[in-house]
């Protein structure tokens, strides 16, 4: 065989390799991760290259951390170590500037200035991609009603997510008690 068909053939095949390793990875975190829910406060965007999602904005991601050393300015990459709270819902207990070895984490990003507090993170993840004419329904779903004088809240939502070893996954979207798919199912 000649060099060209060899060099063509070992380029195809890292071309399959590479999104065959992403979809093992993702189906790894699915299957082995530690399921957390995350509350969440839904907003749905489109968008016309990335199709309809959600955009989920998650309650864990507000609290008071602190980060001593003297921590850069600027956006900071540190370690969000996982916890429960009384709900069941995830919260993040502390951030660490090294990955843990023996307990659920997160990657995370952070702003500060000097040894101050960290009153907001960024989580790895938030969105929840939908199938396309889902995103009106889901918003219709989890927009917040007028009636008459007083607004009437959306059903309790949150996400269900796997992490493993820092690595994420959304699993479900569950608003009410009940999946976002059985809701659209009802959904005209």
């Amino acid at each position: 065989m000649s060099r060209k068909v060899l060099l063509f053939g070992f380029v195809a095949l890292i071309q399959l390799a590479v999104p065959v390793w992403m979809i093992v990875g993702h189906e790894r975190v699915r299957n082995e991760g530690v399921l957390f829910k995350f509350k969440t406060a839904p907003i749905d965007p489109r968008d016309p290259f990335r199709g309809e999602y959600v955009r989920l904005d998650f309650a864990a991601e507000s609290g008071e951390w602190m980060i001593a050393n003297g921590t850069q300015t600027g956006n900071t990459r540190a370690y969000a170590l996982l916890g429960t709270d009384d709900e069941g819902f995830a919260t993040v207990t502390s951030l660490l500037l090294e990955a843990p070895s023996d307990a659920p984490y997160l990657p995370i990003i952070f702003s500060t200035w000097g040894d101050a507090e960290i009153t907001r993170i960024r989580l790895p993840f938030d969105r929840f991609y939908l199938e396309e004419g889902d995103g009106k329904k889901t918003e219709d779903l989890l927009t917040p009603e007028w009636n008459g004088d007083e607004m009437v809240p959306t059903l309790p939502s949150y996400a269900e997510v796997r992490i493993l070893s820092g690595e994420a996954v959304i699993t479900d979207l569950i608003v009410g008690d009940r999946s976002i798919h059985e809701w659209l199912k009802e959904v005209p």
